[in-house]
């Protein structure tokens, strides 16, 4: 098997946390305000977002020649 196939779990989690991200994202514009709170909710949806993108996204392979 040449392409490694992505599990449900992962592909459902994936989406979950980038969801959550966005939320987090939206929330950041919402409450920015307050001075701590909104920069760490804007940190916390690039995290999720990331965490999303890397659970999706096939892993690379090294190949040795």
């Amino acid at each position: 098997m040449t392409e490694a196939t992505r599990s449900i779990r992962r592909l459902v989690l994936g989406i979950f946390s980038i969801a959550l991200g966005i939320v987090s994202l939206a929330a950041f514009f919402s409450i920015t305000y307050i001075a701590g709170i909104g920069f760490l909710g804007g940190f916390y949806g690039f995290i999720l977002i990331a965490l999303g993108v890397g659970l999706i996204l096939p892993k690379m392979e090294k190949t040795t020649e």
